[in-house]
């Protein structure tokens, strides 16, 4: 669910970004024109501003933090869109009700802007609000056909003509989007869902269901480079024998039974990989650098404690490279692989914290 959610994110931030550019421009042009051709309303001088720049606080707001924003930022512009679209269109069409003037004159040319907005927004809403947009798009419609139908002088002129047809078959138009968006989302989620199934796929481990490589390269992306991270290097002590001894199948099921017990060993933020053969990883989110000898040995009691099915004890000998930011993973990857070989060369079974002495000793075999 949560991946699904940022699958859709990833559609619905840059159309929300592209959405909010088109609007600023639209609120400053409109801004320039009304000011260099000046109209009889001082509303006009000022609105479209003031919607640019409310616009432009939402690009900043969603700039923050597009993936915990975008609803919130969505429905704020669908609020915009009801609180100025609507009172505008009332303005005027009481205002030629009240025979101050011709509507067909006065009514600035936002039509189109309306309706290209209100399509979008329904599009980009969730479902759940399609009465919100429906009811904004009521408001702005009805007003300006009741009128027309009233004022046949109005209707029959080319200006009447034409927001005759942008409001009435328009209304039919958003009334035909409704089954279209839910056809739509209802393809879209079908989508999500195969992508992730597909995403697990690639990015697990076949046999012990933890993350592969790939997996775990997806998940270091999403930490910011400057987080800091530690790495563990898990090796399994004489796995060679075990398979030798008992055969493939069963170092299979010690392996499942391995990876299971490392899942257990820490709660906190972390991932856990098989990093190849008999070698699993586990990346420690946001560490104390004095906490890393505990947490090895919590990984090394746990998956040492209890006999495995049919072979007895198995051990492991973990290495730990120092703390330091996720964008320098792969060098500590090296520091957490000096620290492996150098357990396996003194009596395997244990836990060794990578250190700069330990840049200088001679690579070693894993068995």
């Amino acid at each position: 669910m949560i991946n699904d959610r940022n699958d859709q994110a990833k559609i619905l931030i840059p159309a929300t970004y592209r959405l909010l550019t088109v609007t600023i421009l639209s609120g400053v042009i409109y801004t320039v024109l009304f000011n260099i051709y000046s109209t009889p309303f001082v509303l006009h001088a000022f609105q479209p501003g003031i919607i640019a720049l409310l616009h432009l606080i939402l690009f900043a707001y969603l700039y923050k933090n597009p993936r915990k924003r975008i609803s919130q930022v969505i429905n704020a512009y669908g609020a915009i869109l009801l609180l100025t679209s609507v009172p505008n269109t009332l303005y005027f069409t009481i205002g030629a009700w009240q025979s101050e003037w011709l509507f067909i004159e006065m009514f600035p040319p936002i039509s189109g802007m309306v309706i290209l907005t209100t399509t979008l927004i329904m599009l980009m809403l969730p479902e759940k609000l399609n009465k919100f947009v429906i009811l904004t798009w009521t408001l702005n419609a009805v007003p300006v056909l009741l009128l027309l139908a009233t004022h046949p002088e109005e209707l029959q002129t080319p200006r009447g003509y034409d927001l005759l047809f942008l409001f009435g078959p328009a209304s039919l138009l958003i009334l035909l989007i409704i089954p279209y968006q839910r056809s739509v989302r209802s393809h879209m989620d079908k989508i999500n869902v195969d992508l992730q199934h597909s995403r697990q796929e690639a990015d697990r481990d076949f046999l012990t269901d933890v993350y592969n490589r790939r997996g775990l390269k997806s998940w270091l992306n999403d930490l910011a480079p400057n987080t800091n991270i530690s790495v563990l290097l898990i090796d399994i002590d004489h796995f060679k024998s075990v398979n030798d001894r008992f055969g493939h199948a069963t170092g299979d099921h010690v392996l499942v039974e391995f990876a299971s017990r490392l899942r257990t060993a820490y709660f906190d933020d972390c991932s856990l990989a098989r990093w190849g053969g008999e070698e699993f990883i586990v990346v420690i989110v946001n560490p104390s650098t004095d906490s890393m000898s505990s947490i090895g040995e919590k990984f090394r009691s746990t998956i040492s404690q209890q006999p495995y099915k049919d072979i007895g004890k198995v051990t492991a000998s973990i290495g730990v490279s120092q703390v330091d930011q996720a964008q320098h993973f792969i060098a500590m990857v090296e520091e957490a692989d000096k620290a492996v070989y150098f357990a396996k060369a003194n009596g395997r079974d244990q836990v060794v914290l990578y250190s700069d002495a330990l840049a200088e000793e001679p690579s070693l075999s894993a068995e």
